[in-house]
């Protein structure tokens, strides 16, 4: 048998109805579900009805992507399966640090209100964005970055998988790179969020996580969390001020991956609204197992197939 790890779903993935039949279906999706309404009131109907107009700002997708991930984390840890690891995708990695019990359920979700207010704020005060590129190794569009940096900002901040990169920066910048994409035929869309997620703009938002969580108690992790900030474990002597400076730094995903497979991971689950990051890892490695929970008939289907392969 080999090894599993768990990935928690990150911001984009988001959609209406997400997590409403693992509520109706699966009794400790539910029980987290029904915590989260405690905490934060209305975000059922967030999760469930909400036009997706309305989920896409950033301060409602935070807090409701955040429960998603962890009710169908519940779900797959009912069935009596375990990870040996674990990883999240920018938001995501908040699901995967609580999934591990680093912190109770209920301070991280008041802790992602704040970060979510933060980053709102962030990018209400720098006009930002994003644009994935695609097909391009990442070397290729670092390079495309710093052509159009003009000395603004532009930097690739998503390391996806082998051809797909973001990058995030001041508007007009990514909007001149992105009629000269148009023009040379390269592949590039514009992320649908409102600022520059995990670049300088986000600075002052990963000052005000730290201050947030300096001072909180965390818990010894139940399974091996990889960072975003490193594409590697966290240490226990950083992992505040790396979990902080994850909100203003790039995401290092095809790294974690590739690390978790040279640890003798080999079957992966991902957690919460989409697929997209089982994507990513079928990209970045054709040989492993990929499984996802967005759903219920998501969840049977990877608890089976788990299942038979001894997890």
């Amino acid at each position: 048998m080999g090894k599993l790890a768990v990935l928690f779903a990150g911001q984009g993935a988001q959609k209406t109805g997400m997590g409403k039949s693992l509520f109706d279906n699966v009794p400790a999706a539910r029980a987290l579900f029904e915590r989260a309404e405690k905490v934060h009131p209305g975000i059922l109907d967030m999760c469930f009805s909400a036009e997706q107009s309305e989920l896409n700002q950033t301060i409602n997708t935070q807090p409701a992507v955040f429960t998603v991930d962890v009710a169908a984390y519940e779900a797959l840890k009912s069935a009596g399966i375990r990870p040996g690891a674990a990883a999240g995708f920018s938001l995501g990695e908040y699901a995967a640090i609580t999934a591990a019990g680093v912190l109770p359920f209920e301070e991280t979700l008041r802790l992602v209100e704040k970060r979510a207010a933060w980053m709102q704020q962030a990018s209400e005060e720098h006009e930002g964005a994003m644009a994935a590129v695609l097909g391009k190794t990442a070397e290729e569009v670092r390079q495309l970055a710093q052509q159009f940096a003009g000395g603004g900002v532009l930097i690739p901040v998503n390391y996806n998988c082998p051809g797909q990169t973001v990058v995030a920066g001041d508007l007009s910048r990514i909007e001149a790179m992105m009629a000269y994409c148009k023009e040379n035929k390269i592949k590039c869309m514009r992320l649908p969020v409102n600022g520059a997620f995990h670049s300088s703009h986000m600075a002052q938002a990963a000052k005000n996580i730290l201050g947030e969580i300096e001072g909180a108690q965390f818990g010894v992790p139940e399974f091996i969390l990889y960072a975003n900030r490193t594409g590697m474990p966290y240490e226990e002597q950083t992992m505040k001020q790396v979990m902080a400076e994850q909100t203003s730094s790039p995401v290092l995903f095809e790294q974690i991956i590739r690390s978790m497979i040279g640890e003798g991971y080999d079957t992966f689950v991902e957690v919460g609204p989409g697929k997209t990051l089982t994507g990513f890892t079928g990209r970045i490695d054709k040989g492993v197992n990929t499984y996802c929970i967005n759903d219920f008939e998501s969840f049977e289907a990877a608890v089976s197939g788990l299942k038979e392969l001894g997890f």
